[in-house]
C-alpha cells in the first residue's frame, strides 16, 4: 500500500472511532517520547535539545521508525530549554541528566486569593509570571526576554513541524488537522501545579476552602476562552493531562476537582470539541463521575480496572491505556503479548478503543524494544473487526451534553484586546486596510495571547 493510501486508511480508522463507528481495526498510538527517540538514535539528550533542526529531527524520527508501529507520529510535545533559558524558568528546570522536570515550588501566597479571584489573568501577568520566570522581572527585561522566548518557540515549532510532516508523508501516518488541538486548562490542577504547589494546596482545602472554590470558579472564563479551538473538527480535541485528582479522596474530589472539570468538558462539547483526557493514577473510584462526561470523550487511563471501565463507559467513551509500560522491560515476549491479548479481549469488543500504553517511555532503559514491537505487531495482526462499520451506540451524542457556557461571562482582561477594541485606539487609516489589519491582528493574537508558550 502506498504511503498516501496508508494515510487515508489510518485517517479513516480515527475518523470512525471518533464518530462512534467500529473501525476496520484497532487504531494504535506509539508510546515513545521525544526524549526516548533522541536517546534511541544515539544522541546526547541534553545537548540535542539545544540544537533542534529539521535534518537532525528527521534523522531521529527515521531511527525511531525501527521500533514505531503506531498509526500516528511518535514523539509529540517537547520542552524547549532555549525558551526556558530566556524565561529563567523556575517552574521547569533541566536536570543534570538532561530531563526537564517540574519541581515542587509555591509562587503564590495563601493570603493572595482575594487578589487572584478579582481577575485571575491580570494577577497572573502582573504578579505570578515574574515569580515563575526571573527573566520576566522588570518591564524592559520582560519585554525583551518574552520576545526571545516567543521567537525560540516559533523556531523550534517550525523545525518539529517540518520534520514531523516529512515522516507523516513518508510513512502514511495520521495527524489531527492543524488548529484543531488545544491544551485545556483545568482550574484545580492549574492552581496547584503552577502557583500554590502540591504541599500547600491541602492546607488551602482545610483552612480556606471557600476562597479556593471561588478561585476555581474565577478561573472558568479564562479556561473556557483558552479552550476554544481555532478550527472545530471531529478529528480535533482539547487535551487534559490530569494530575491532582489521583491524590484526592472522593469527598474532596467531588467538592474541589470535579465541578469545574466536568463543566469544562461539557462546554467544549457544546463548541463541537471532544476532550482527550489522560487519567493520571487510578480513576476507578471516580468511574461514576466519568459517566457524566459527554459521549465521545476520549479517556487514556494510566491504571485502573479495565473491565469496570468497559462495562460502565465502553458504549459512551473512547477508551485506551491500562497496558503497563514496565512489563515491556521486565517481561518475556510471551508475557507482553499475553497482556495485550488480555486487554484487547476486554476493551476491543464493540469498538470505542484505541491501543495505548499506560504511559510513554522516556529512556531506552524503560522498555525492551523487541517486546515493544512484538506487542504492537500483535495488535496490528489481531486487531481486525469483523463488524467494521457498525455503530457503537444509537444514543444521541447531543443528549449527553449539558449546557453550562451561559453560566459564565466572557473572558475579559485589560491585557487582552480583540481587534474591534484595538482599532478604537489605533484606527485603520482607510477602510480598505481594515480587513487586512484584522487578519494580521487575529493571526498574532492567536499565536501570542492564546499560545501556551509558558
Amino acid at each position: 500500500m502506498s504511503a498516501q493510501k496508508m494515510k487515508e486508511y489510518r485517517t479513516k480508522l480515527f475518523s470512525d472511532v471518533y464518530a462512534g463507528i467500529i473501525p476496520d481495526r484497532i487504531p494504535i498510538w506509539d508510546g515513545l517520547t521525544p526524549e526516548y527517540l533522541i536517546q534511541y538514535a544515539g544522541k546526547d539528550l541534553m545537548t540535542t535539545q539545544y540544537q533542534y533542526n529539521v535534518d537532525l529531527l528527521v534523522e531521529i524520527y527515521e531511527k525511531g521508525m525501527e521500533v514505531c508501529r503506531g498509526d500516528m507520529p511518535a514523539g509529540g510535545f517537547a520542552r524547549n530549554p532555549i525558551a526556558m533559558m530566556f524565561q529563567q524558568s523556575l517552574s521547569m528546570v533541566m536536570s543534570e541528566n538532561g530531563f526537564i522536570q517540574h519541581p515542587e515550588r509555591s509562587f503564590m501566597e495563601a493570603n493572595e486569593y482575594d487578589e487572584f479571584i478579582k481577575n485571575p489573568y491580570d494577577f497572573l501577568q502582573e504578579k505570578l509570571e515574574p515569580r515563575l520566570n526571573k527573566g520576566f522581572q522588570g518591564e524592559v527585561f520582560r519585554a525583551r526576554n518574552y520576545a526571545k522566548t516567543i521567537l525560540s518557540h516559533m523556531d523550534v515549532g517550525r523545525e518539529f513541524g517540518i520534520a514531523e510532516a516529512t515522516i507523516i508523508e513518508r510513512y502514511g501516518l495520521f495527524k489531527r488537522p492543524f488548529g484543531t488541538v488545544g491544551m485545556q486548562l483545568v482550574p484545580f490542577d492549574f492552581i496547584t501545579d503552577f502557583y500554590r504547589g502540591f504541599s500547600k494546596i491541602p492546607l488551602d482545602m482545610r483552612r480556606q476552602p471557600e476562597k479556593l472554590l471561588d478561585a476555581l470558579e474565577a478561573l472558568m472564563p479564562y479556561s473556557i476562552w483558552m479552550g476554544k479551538p481555532q478550527v472545530v473538527s471531529p478529528l480535533g480535541c482539547n487535551m487534559i493531562m490530569t494530575h491532582m485528582a489521583a491524590f484526592l479522596n472522593q469527598k474532596d474530589f467531588d467538592k474541589f476537582y470535579w465541578p469545574t472539570f466536568n463543566k469544562l468538558c461539557h462546554i467544549a462539547a457544546e463548541q463541537g470539541q471532544a476532550m482527550q483526557i489522560f487519567l493520571e493514577g487510578d480513576w476507578t473510584r471516580f468511574i461514576d463521575n466519568l459517566q457524566e462526561l459527554p459521549q465521545g470523550t476520549q479517556l487514556w487511563a494510566e491504571y485502573g480496572d479495565p473491565q469496570q471501565f468497559k462495562d460502565k463507559l465502553g458504549k459512551k467513551m473512547v477508551l485506551g491505556g491500562f497496558y503497563p509500560l514496565t512489563l515491556l522491560r521486565t517481561g518475556t515476549k510471551e508475557q507482553c503479548i499475553d497482556k495485550a491479548k488480555e486487554l484487547m479481549d476486554i476493551l476491543a469488543p464493540s469498538g470505542n478503543y484505541i491501543f495505548i500504553f499506560d504511559k510513554s517511555a522516556l529512556a531506552p532503559s524503560d522498555i525492551n524494544p523487541e517486546n515493544y514491537t512484538a506487542v504492537l505487531e500483535y495488535v496490528l495482526e489481531n486487531g481486525k473487526y469483523e463488524n467494521a462499520g457498525d455503530v457503537v451506540t444509537t444514543e444521541n451524542k447531543e443528549d449527553s451534553i449539558k449546557k453550562y457556557s451561559h453560566l459564565y461571562p466572557e473572558f475579559k482582561s485589560k491585557y487582552v484586546l480583540t481587534f474591534d477594541e484595538f482599532k478604537k485606539v489605533y484606527p485603520p487609516s482607510d477602510q480598505r486596510v481594515e480587513p487586512l489589519m484584522r487578519a494580521a491582528y487575529d493571526k498574532y493574537f492567536n499565536m501570542i495571547d492564546k499560545g501556551f508558550f509558558l
